[in-house]
């Protein structure tokens, strides 16, 4: 796609730096979810450090987004996500998929993390899990159709 720009363009003003996520316990929304790799979160089970990727952001509050990404290797921190979704593991699978997780409301309990080069930002410490009625968007899964016979009749 082509853009034309004119000359006489001045950007706009540079938009006001959102604080941090304050340390506690928040009701907040995943925006956006993706899997995918990440170089920080291999292990010798997952060299490719895939993850589920997600972004959140306060429901109270004006900050910025708390980003989380969930190695594979990790099951308990996936199942500390599902447990908050009211998602539960069948046997010992959990299968987590970015459509489970966008658009739920989940409470997460952040902390913040202060980098070797000095940045400050916040993380999930966990989420908090869902009690009956808890999870603002239910999460269901399509039942597979039933196997049809010649001898099925259809009402």
């Amino acid at each position: 796609m082509d853009f034309n720009v004119e000359e006489d363009f001045a950007p706009a003003a540079a938009t006001q730096e959102r604080q941090i996520v304050p340390a506690g316990t928040h009701r907040m929304l995943i925006k956006a979810a993706e899997e995918g790799p990440n170089e920080y979160k291999t292990h010798e089970t997952n060299p490719s450090g895939e993850c589920l990727k997600l972004r959140l952001s306060t429901v109270e509050g004006d900050y910025r987004f708390v980003f989380d990404d969930l190695p594979k290797h990790l099951g308990w921190r996936a199942a500390n996500l599902a447990d908050a979704l009211g998602i539960r593991a069948v046997g010992d699978r959990l299968t987590l998929t970015p459509d489970d997780c966008v658009g739920v409301i989940v409470t997460v309990e952040v902390t913040h993390y202060t980098s070797k080069a000095g940045k400050t930002s916040a993380v999930v410490k966990r989420y908090v899990p869902a009690h009956a009625g808890d999870v603002a968007k239910p999460v269901t899964r399509p039942k597979p159709p039933a196997a049809a016979t010649a001898d099925d009749i259809q009402f």
